[in-house]
């Protein structure tokens, strides 16, 4: 395979990822209004972290190329973005 079919490959899988992300932050936007209607605050460090275990962990498993705490980066930008919808 060439490099433009590599490319290819990689736009339709930021495509998925996209859906994807829009949809963890729809699930976020519902989780919100059952915490403002319970009073919780939208930041949960212990869920949060335990998110960022979880994902070191299966990183980890993986061995894909990037590493534990490569994933946990994402995932606090992840989730520090859906939590600005979550309010």
């Amino acid at each position: 395979m060439d490099i433009a079919n590599w490319r290819t490959k990689i736009d339709e899988l930021e495509n998925t990822l996209i859906e994807l992300l829009n949809n963890r932050a729809r699930y976020a936007v519902e989780i919100g209004k059952i915490k403002k209607e319970k009073g919780l605050p939208v930041f949960d460090s212990c869920r949060e972290q335990e998110i960022l275990n979880r994902v070191a962990e299966k990183a980890q498993k993986s061995g894909g190329p990037l590493s534990p705490e490569s994933m946990q980066r994402i995932f606090q930008v992840i989730m520090t973005e859906t939590r600005q919808v979550e309010k």
